[in-house]
């Protein structure tokens, strides 16, 4: 294929270039030469006039797919320069004159966009890069000039030597990569100027001696080198050795090409440790902790020995990150990472799997030193107080513990193990460590609640549920009182037996079930208000409903009740949810924006359990509740305990500071009742008030009066003078 040539490309080629004893050709920006001087006609066979305008494939048959053609072609788009030394075949002709000592510089012509100045030394041809000596022609010492000058021009350090391995040239690059200068260098031997360091340098000297006597180049590995610069300085660098030979063959020297790495391989050092580490924290990451484990299962069912993990998942965490933001929540994160690194040892793996998860893996590690290694990591977090704009705050840590032995199946079984010993240290109240058993107990606890999955699938199939209420009363009587009541659920099983909600709740909750029996709930509710819904309207009736932390974190869920709360007309007031404190704090921002959402709907929200939590008063002000009911824990005994009573009266004037209503559980006797009413506690609940009972008979007829009496035989021991 000919491209036609423009005469501003013509004028790329004065005749000087012609007369050069280097091989010269320019590629023009649609990739046709546009410049061929004599050396390279000389060269090949192909004269100028044939060769401009013709695509360089053409003209050189063997360039498609060489590192000739990469190189030129990073040169016309992203503007490398590059060295090829011993770059023989690509150009027809040389492989006549000489054996490995080609040498090709390509480079972009900066002021003609897209233009590349290719160069071709032929150092066993015509073109010697050694000292040229009175002795040779003149010509001969203006194309040693020209190469020089050329040499001195490009990126790559060069310095070449004579037959004895001294010092005959340097180009600048390397003057400042070695800090010789050329001046100072001349004749002193190449060991001594381009000193590398180690055994890589003992084996490149011996090679580069070698190649002088035999003018063969041994194979040499030489995965890092690092050059000394003159001032003691190391430099990593990349090089490649070529002989220099004259136009009989005869060994004249050695060139060695060089250029400096250190910034390369910073950044690949840095792309290895980001591939391998977290960033916020600089702990390893899930990958690398994945990989280390592997690598402790295999070298347990190899030597025998004992390693232990360690899961970890911080308590409370949450109240930093949405009470303070996620700037606050990253710092915590580091500090976190920086206590638990103080408790692990050389050997041991410390990395962050996630959110607010950590991972140690403890090699050569007994069950009991790693309960020991859980325990101190437990305290030290406890101990800490975390600061951020004047606010304080403790954090816990649940940690579970797993063995890793020769019968440990497989990498997942182990995290899946860890997963549950953690799990079970946050169901046993949080800020503890438990230790994973395999063991027929556990297994059987496991495999009873996947057959309560399959049972609630059928349950919900099946309409198999039934609603219960217990009554919620003033604890200061009042004649206008209406009624007020939680609901909670019951389930019949298949035989028509109820199941107490302590024996299928945890299972739903563990498998995600929650939502779909907090929206069955709902719907049994307002459909019992939509069948009477003038008498349970008009009669002030109000309704409390559960719901799970699932459900609060459940888009579905709120669309659902938002829908239906219009669609049934249910009034303001008239429905309140109550949410648990942990299901509160499980995600606070997720929890406030479904509060708010239903509070413009009408609907009121308690919440449950108000005292459990580490952290109850900190993020109070955050959830715009309407009531706090107080943990059961405190009012059961609030006759006999002074702390116990001090932190029921702490609760209650925190609400009423608030504007919150409070509700006391667990009521079971009348001294309770007269103590929660020198408090001033609001509402009473409990055995004490009321019993549980039937919300509504099969047909979906309510059995509940106004004051928590049922209408059917069934009495409830409601304390009658507050009914």
């Amino acid at each position: 294929m000919v491209v036609k040539i423009t005469n501003s490309e013509r004028g790329l080629a004065p005749a000087i270039l012609d007369h050069c004893s280097v091989g010269l050709f320019v590629v023009g920006a649609e990739g046709a030469i546009v410049h061929w001087n004599q050396w390279m006609a000389a060269a090949t066979g192909v004269a100028a006039l044939s060769a401009i305008g013709s695509r360089v494939a053409d003209v050189l048959k063997a360039l498609p797919g060489s590192p000739l053609e990469r190189a030129i072609m990073a040169a016309q788009t992203v503007g490398d320069m590059t060295l090829l030394p011993n770059t023989v075949g690509h150009i027809p002709g040389l492989e006549k004159r000489s054996t490995d000592s080609v040498l090709v510089v390509v480079k972009p012509l900066q002021e003609r966009h897209q233009h590349v100045l290719v160069q071709v030394f032929d150092q066993g041809g015509e073109t010697s890069l050694a000292t040229a000596d009175a002795t040779q022609p003149t010509s001969h010492q203006d194309g040693d000039l020209q190469t020089r000058s050329i040499l001195s021009s490009i990126a790559d350090a060069v310095i070449t030597t004579d037959i004895n391995g001294n010092i005959s040239y340097m180009n600048v690059v390397a003057e400042k990569l070695t800090g010789w200068r050329l001046s100072e260098a001349l004749q002193l031997p190449l060991a001594r100027v381009f000193h590398v360091a180690g055994e890589e340098g003992a084996s490149l000297m011996k090679a580069i001696d070698a190649c002088l006597q035999t003018g063969r180049l041994p194979k040499v590995q030489r995965l890092e080198l690092e050059l000394i610069h003159r001032y003691g300085v190391g430099v990593a660098v990349e090089e490649s050795v070529a002989p220099i030979r004259d136009e009989r063959q005869q060994i004249h020297g050695v060139v060695v090409v060089f250029r400096d790495v250190s910034q390369a391989r910073r950044l690949a050092a840095q792309v290895s440790w980001q591939a391998s580490h977290d960033t916020l924290t600089g702990l390893y990451n899930r990958g690398s902790f994945d990989s280390k484990l592997d690598e402790l299962l295999q070298d347990a069912r190899e030597t025998g020995l004992m390693h232990s993990m360690l899961y970890l998942d911080l308590d409370q965490f949450k109240i930093v990150n949405d009470t303070c933001g996620h700037v606050a929540g990253d710092e915590l994160l580091r500090q976190i990472a920086s206590k638990l690194s103080n408790h692990v040892r050389a050997d041991d793996t410390l990395a962050r799997l996630g959110g607010d998860e950590f991972g140690v893996l403890l090699s050569d590690c007994s069950e009991a030193v790693a309960q020991r290694i859980a325990n101190q990591m437990r305290q030290s977090i406890m101990d800490f107080r975390f600061g951020w704009e004047e606010k304080s705050f403790v954090i816990g840590v649940s940690i579970g513990v797993v063995t890793i032995t020769a019968e440990s199946e497989s990498v997942e079984r182990v995290l899946s193990a860890a997963d549950t010993a953690c799990y079970a240290a946050k169901d046993g109240g949080r800020n503890q460590v438990h230790l994973y058993r395999s063991n027929a107990g556990e297994a059987a606890q496991r495999q009873g609640e996947m057959r309560w999955v399959s049972r609630i699938h059928s349950a919900l199939e099946d309409d198999r549920f039934m609603l219960y209420a217990q009554a919620i009363v003033p604890v200061e009587p009042q004649p206008d009182q209406s009624g007020h009541y939680e609901v909670l659920i019951r389930m019949l099983d298949e035989s028509g037996d109820l199941v107490p909600p302590g024996a299928f709740i945890p299972a739903a909750e563990r498998f995600g079930l929650m939502p779909r029996i907090d929206r069955w709930v709902v719907r049994q509710v307002f459909n019992l208000i939509q069948n009477d819904y003038e008498a349970l309207v008009m009669g002030g009736f109000r309704f409390a409903i559960n719901l799970s932390g699932g459900s609060v974190n459940d888009e579905d869920t709120l669309l659902f009740i938002s829908q239906k709360m219009s669609e049934y007309r249910i009034p303001a007031g008239m429905i309140s949810f109550e949410i648990t404190e942990t299901a509160a704090i499980a995600n606070l921002s997720s929890a406030t924006h479904f509060i708010r959402t239903l509070k413009k709907a009408g609907c009121r929200f308690s919440l449950d359990d108000f005292g459990s939590g580490l952290s109850s008063f900190a993020y109070l002000k955050n959830l715009p509740v309407d009531y706090l009911k107080i943990d059961g824990a405190f009012v059961r005994d609030i006759v006999d305990d002074p702390i116990d009573h001090a932190m029921v009266q702490a609760i209650h004037q925190i609400g009423q500071v608030m504007g919150l209503k409070t509700i006391a559980e667990f009521v079971e006797t009348d001294q309770a009742l007269d103590r929660l009413r020198e408090i001033g506690v609001d509402y009473a609940q409990g055995y004490g008030i009321a019993r549980p009972e039937p919300l509504c008979d099969s047909r979906g007829k309510l059995l509940l009066d106004q004051h928590g009496v049922s209408n059917t035989d069934s009495q409830s021991n409601a304390v009658q003078s507050n009914s």
